[in-house]
């Protein structure tokens, strides 16, 4: 053991001298460049074919558009054409086809691209840019994920009616394959329950072999590199193994870069003389690996490896690389240390806005501490190895979300949910089934698809304005720990759009008990940025209903109506159908008003069956329950009321209840219950007191006690 850490001081030792001396040629650029500052990029790249633009984190705006600046002049100046995405290879396919056919560009972007660039304020400027020069540039998407708003449908639709027309049959149905899809999307696990491995694997490798056969076209190529794509990411969700780390990447993303690689490799050999921008993440694009000896991450094979060793000098990759010092989580910077003798260490001390080193000198073949692999974590690498070249920005500044897309739906099914759910016994689908249900008149089955196809009609779907009114109580072993109550302003978007959730402001705050529990933000409890179960429920979703064990109890009366009363249990424990990160057994009860058809009352019950590892941290407990440092669910419940306002129903109350054990380091456990019950009032249509993201205030120590204030909201409850 001695001789292991003398052997580590000592390496640690040189490595520091060497940073020390560390002196390579530097560019110095402008706060804001213009296109000549950038005419570096001719000599450097004068032997690339792709360039891979890189990024440290998703979410710096600023450098967003700096990027756009580079595409741009890679355009104009050296005739690069492609603009290639971390994003889906059959979305970007659709949005080229959509924007060839002349729909909105920005849109068709925001609908196709992951939204940490299609929804953000900064990545505008390059929207425009494309816009301007449309019929000139090419779109492709080299991620084997599917990105856009409708993707799972959407591919699945067209999947299914490209198979049918080249006579090739699966041997699933259409339904369940798209909720295998959207299962393995959103909750990253292969849902064996519909559609084995096997059958998927077998199906799509033969599907891929009749493509094969097909005459070269676009549509062939992309359909067989999408469906390439899809086993690969089925393989990956079947198998992935999570590392829980502050790496971005590690060698569970192995499958996933591989096939990046061999996408963008298929498109040059469609399009051997083609110049590519590729824009993504840094990790994505290291170069080299092999001087990296960081126990998480030392076998990360990253898509940019495979790109180099098959194109050599034809692959430049250039990485964006910042020196925060900061990262923000749950609506407060945190510190984050710059290792002394750093790559970034370095680059901040030069004291310029923008700088570029070529890794094309003597001075960057060193081995030096870096940040590239996490906001935290610093490993050894060597830098000429690593990336080609490094472009450095002093300040970030966070990208910003779009307030409003009006998104439009690809798709040309125009079918009624209705008759889809009345018919489901005669369609070729239902041969595969397990069971078959029959809908007649009065069974949930069509109770429920009738409730979504009102949704438009009896829910807002625009934005409006509301006060909020919460209590929020943590017991605790039967001991109130804390007990407060706060009210906020909340503006949303509509009930039926599910790309945005309420924002809120704090307006007012009472502490009623405050005891053994700090507590600084409003998103440290469960269920206060609950959003409206109309937006999120999956027992709403028109693909999905089906597949819920729903029964109808009776009919009752309920507010002086007739309702519905309906059970429901979820036939799956995942997100992908509870809409929670933990596994659980989820059910509950609707109550439909028989006359508009409208959600009045909704319970919902989470019987938790598994608590995932990287949840467990704890609450911010101290004194007597400080050594209490981590805390597991066992159950949640929800109930939620609407009221019919006008012609709409709104939420006016919610309850949510969370129960679950708190564990010390002996694993003694206490148990523990956090309630939060909120009120709605004061609701005010059209686009209301309008809230940005940016401007939502969540930290408690930004409002005060006003005592007066309390008195009269007590006056007017009673």
């Amino acid at each position: 053991m001695t001789k292991v850490l003398l052997f580590f001081s000592y390496f640690l030792f040189i490595s520091i001298g060497t940073a020390q001396n560390f002196n390579p040629k530097i560019i110095k650029l402008p706060e804001v460049p213009t296109s000549q500052d950038f005419s570096f990029l001719k000599k450097e790249l004068e032997n690339a074919q792709i360039v891979l633009l890189g990024e440290d984190s998703h979410q710096d705006g600023n450098v967003f558009e700096m990027k756009t600046k580079i595409v741009e002049f890679l355009y104009k100046e050296m005739g690069f054409k492609t603009v290639a995405f971390e994003s889906g290879i059959y979305d970007l396919w659709i949005a080229q086809k959509m924007i060839r056919d002349g729909y909105d560009v920005n849109k068709t972007f925001s609908n196709a691209l992951f939204s940490i660039w299609g929804k953000r304020k900064e990545f505008q400027s390059f929207i425009d840019f494309y816009d301007k020069n449309k019929s000139d540039l090419k779109l492709f998407g080299f991620d084997y994920q599917i990105t856009g708003t409708d993707g799972t449908h959407t591919l699945t639709r067209d999947l299914f009616d490209y198979s049918k027309k080249n006579k090739f049959k699966f041997k699933f149905a259409q339904d369940d394959f798209e909720l295998l899809l959207e299962s393995i999307s959103i909750s990253g696990m292969f849902d064996e329950e519909d559609i084995s491995f096997s059958q998927f694997t077998n199906t799509l490798n033969d599907l891929q072999n009749k493509i094969s056969q097909q005459q070269d076209s676009e549509e062939k190529f992309y359909w067989h590199q999408t469906v390439k794509g899809l086993i690969e990411l089925g393989k990956d969700a079947f198998h992935r193994k999570e590392i829980l780390s502050s790496f971005s990447t590690t060698a569970v993303d192995n499958i996933r870069d591989k096939q990046m690689a061999d996408n963008l490799l298929a498109y040059l050999k469609q399009n051997p003389e083609e110049k590519i921008i590729c824009w993504g993440a840094n990790a994505h694009f290291t170069n080299n690996m092999s001087s990296i000896n960081h126990t998480v991450i030392k076998d990360f094979i990253s898509m940019g490896s495979y790109l180099k060793k098959n194109l050599k000098e034809k692959v430049y990759s250039l990485a964006a690389v910042t020196a925060k010092d900061s990262i923000f989580i749950q609506d407060k910077w945190h510190e984050t240390t710059i290792q002394q003798n750093s790559f970034e260490h370095y680059l901040k001390q030069q004291n310029v806005p923008h700088l570029f080193i070529s890794s094309d000198q003597e001075e960057m073949k060193r081995v030096i501490a870096n940040r590239f692999f996490s906001p935290i974590t610093f490993t050894e690498g060597k830098l000429n190895e690593l990336y080609d070249g490094y472009l450095f920005f002093q300040k970030t500044s966070p990208a910003t979300i779009v307030e409003e897309l009006n998104i439009p739906v690809i798709t040309n099914v125009s079918t009624s949910i209705i008759k889809e759910a009345e018919s489901l016994e005669n369609s070729e689908d239902a041969t595969v089934l397990d069971e078959l249900i029959i809908y007649s008149v009065r069974t949930p089955y069509n109770i429920i698809a009738q409730v979504i196809e009102s949704l438009e009609k009896n829910y807002p779907s625009s934005a409006f304005s509301s006060n909020l009114h919460s209590k929020v109580n943590a017991k605790v072993s039967d001991t109130i720990c804390l007990d407060f109550e706060f009210t906020a302003k909340q503006y949303d978007h509509g009930y039926t759009k599910h790309e945005y959730r309420s924002v809120k402001n704090l307006e007012e705050i009472k502490w009623n008990v405050l005891k053994d529990f700090k507590t600084e933000t409003l998103r440290e409890y469960h269920g206060l940025v609950y959003n409206s179960p109309i937006q999120y429920a999956d027992f709403l979703k028109k693909r999905k209903f089906k597949k819920f064990q729903l029964t109808l109890e009776e009919i009752k009366k309920y507010n002086n109506e007739d309702v519905y009363v309906i059970h429901f249990t979820a036939p799956r424990k995942h997100s992908t159908y509870t809409q929670r990160t933990y596994l659980s057994n989820y059910s509950g009860y609707l109550y439909v008003s028989t006359k508009d058809l409208a959600i009045v009352k909704i319970f919902e019950n989470w019987e938790v069956t598994e608590f995932p590892e990287a949840f467990t941290e704890g609450y911010k407990l101290q004194g007597s329950l400080a050594d209490f440092i981590t805390k597991k669910y066992t159950a949640e419940s929800t109930t939620t009321d609407f009221t019919k306002i006008g012609n709409l129903y709104l939420i006016t109350h919610s309850l949510n209840t969370v129960t679950g054990k708190l564990h010390d380091i002996h694993n003694n456990k206490k148990d523990f219950t956090i309630t939060v019950n909120s009120y709605w009032s004061n609701f005010n249509m059209g686009d209301g007191e309008k809230i940005n993201f940016k401007k939502e205030v969540h930290l408690f120590e930004n409002v005060k006690y006003n005592p007066t204030f309390w008195e009269n909201l007590s006056k007017a409850v009673k």
